[in-house]
């Protein structure tokens, strides 16, 4: 149905400064990374960053490299056609289903496509779901 995997997204805590962005998206940029999806937020007095990139490995060690937090962690990635309730249509699957959505969150491609990542209750069975 669906053009849905597992992925591993990374979880990146910097601390709440000014600048923080431009330290941690900088320094993936550096190092020759590039972001398929990218989530920030302010929690408390941390900058918060989800992303899923080309190069975990590579990026964990350039980000502990410079103190932060980085946890990596099994999210579902779903590439859907851009329309008008392509989400919802995930999101009935996946409750008929009894998969709880813990967070998502997506991008749209120039109106062809949306990349959502998704963190459910049971990561394969939401890939089996809507595959």
């Amino acid at each position: 149905m669906h053009n849905v995997k597992e992925d591993n997204e990374l979880y990146i805590i910097a601390p709440d400064k000014q600048g923080a962005s431009v330290r941690v998206l900088g320094t993936l940029a550096n190092a020759g990374i590039n972001l398929k999806a990218l989530c920030t937020f302010k929690e408390k007095d941390s900058q918060v960053f989800m992303v899923l990139t080309s190069n975990n490995k590579k990026a964990i060690t350039s980000l502990k490299a410079l103190g932060y937090i980085v946890k990596s962690r099994s999210v579902v990635t779903a590439l859907i056609d851009d329309r008008i309730g392509a989400a919802a249509e995930i999101a009935a699957l996946l409750g008929n289903a009894a998969i709880d959505v813990k967070f998502c969150y997506g991008s749209s491609i120039g109106g062809v496509k949306t990349l959502l990542v998704l963190h459910t209750s049971n990561n394969k069975k939401a890939v089996e779901t809507l595959k």
